[in-house]
């Protein structure tokens, strides 16, 4: 999938990750960590190195290849602006669709976050073919919250003091949403 979209003026091409992205590891890598950088609301709290990054993409790679994984990467102007990652857990929860995304603090608010949502979940649901999907979100981030809920994820646990985030404890709420 190759596809060019416009947010705000921006002409961005939404593609799917392959084989060819081992190239550009080093990109990857500078994406992962400006968002490191910049503390946003994820999981991750420490840059990547190029060997670490290259061995994940490679993981990635061969989860799309088994068709257990589906990768959107947004692309302005040859810099990685936005990804989206969907990907179906093991064992008896196998029917189950993690989802994630981030997107760089520049390209933010334009409606690109819920596009890239949107059309993973859309190819996910037919690639996969979950019967549900699944994601985790700061207690804080209700930016986030609030596009999940628009895409019909709803609330169903919230964990106590889960995640820490700029030196405090916060919960992580799951939400999911049937496929």
């Amino acid at each position: 999938m190759k596809i060019s979209e416009e947010f705000e003026g921006k002409r961005i091409k939404i593609r799917t990750l392959s084989t060819k992205d081992l190239k550009r590891a080093k990109e990857f890598q500078d994406y992962i960590n400006s968002l490191v950088e910049e503390d946003v609301q994820i999981v991750m709290n420490k840059k990547v190195g190029l060997k670490e990054e290259r061995k994940y993409l490679i993981k990635e790679i061969n989860e799309i290849r088994k068709r257990k994984r589906i990768t959107i990467i947004a692309e302005h102007m040859n810099k990685i602006v936005g990804v989206c990652s969907v990907h179906l857990r093991n064992g008896k929860s196998i029917h189950v669709a993690e989802v994630g995304i981030t997107v760089r603090k520049e390209y933010r608010g334009i409606g690109l976050g819920k596009y890239l949502m949107k059309t993973a979940l859309k190819i996910a649901k037919g690639k996969l073919k979950p019967s549900l999907f699944r994601l985790s979100v700061f207690s804080t981030n209700k930016i986030a919250q609030n596009l999940y809920k628009k895409l019909g994820f709803k609330e169903v646990a919230r964990i106590p003091d889960q995640l820490k985030y700029k030196g405090k404890l916060v919960d992580e709420i799951v939400m999911i949403k049937k496929a």
